[in-house]
């Protein structure tokens, strides 16, 4: 599957996310669609989470860990989930590789991807 930012015109669009608030709770429009974002960190393993809901409060993913460069809900996406490509990624030209306190909302951010569709029937 290959991937491209959604550039509109001059802005690249991401999922605003306020670290310095987490553990808390948002919501978004994604494709004309409400998703329900809960982000935490594991003080523990020192990495961030997420959970999806749907715009009826039901969850589809319960702590999705947050991986730089990783599709978020890559493992277990199907009709039900935003369809653009959500990748946490750097694009200030920093040597960054891994989702840190110190990054995640500001150099880190989740990029909006669009997604090909590949057709494995060919006719």
């Amino acid at each position: 599957m290959a991937l491209q930012l959604i550039d509109l015109g001059s802005e690249i669009e991401y999922v605003d996310v306020r670290a310095e608030r987490v553990p808390y709770s948002f919501t978004t429009r994604l494709a004309g669609l409400t998703f329900g974002f809960t982000i935490k960190y594991n003080e523990r393993g020192g990495f961030y989470t997420v959970d999806l809901r749907n715009n009826r409060g039901d969850v589809l993913v319960f702590g999705d860990p947050i991986r730089y460069g990783r599709a978020l809900f890559n493992s277990v996406e199907d009709e039900r989930f935003p369809e653009p490509a959500i990748i946490p990624f750097c694009l200030t030209g920093e040597d960054i590789d891994t989702v840190t306190v110190d990054n995640f909302g500001t150099s880190v951010r989740l990029y909006l991807h669009e997604r090909e569709v590949v057709s494995w029937l060919s006719g």
